[in-house]
């Protein structure tokens, strides 16, 4: 893992922080938020301090994982498939879906 992906994993990472951050202010106390592991289709619906709180800590997860995927292929001397730069795009990918969510729950619920 090189210094540019550590960089913009720890900007996906925080801007999915934010996000729950964000959705935690503006949401009214009982908005429900959807939370599917994948992009489209909002259908479960759960209750917003579940999935402000889901999101960051998958994020965190991810990033972890993505540390140690990367010491472990500079120790392995770089050979195989960049698995740091997968994980790059599933918070990528996570994020986009945050926004979404986000967005579903404004909708239907407004804002305080």
């Amino acid at each position: 893992m090189n210094v540019l992906e550590l960089i913009i994993d720890g900007v996906l990472l925080v801007a999915i922080v934010g996000l729950s951050v964000y959705g935690a202010v503006t949401l009214p106390a009982g908005a429900q938020l959807p939370m599917r592991y994948r992009l489209g289709g909002y259908t479960n619906w759960m209750p917003k301090s579940a999935v402000l709180l889901a999101w960051p800590a998958l994020g965190v997860a991810v990033f972890v994982v993505m540390l140690t995927a990367g010491r472990s292929q500079h120790a392995g001397g770089g050979r195989g498939l960049p698995l740091s730069a997968g994980l790059t795009v599933v918070l990528a990918l996570m994020l986009v879906n945050h926004v979404g969510a986000v967005r579903a729950a404004l909708n239907r619920g407004g804002r305080d």
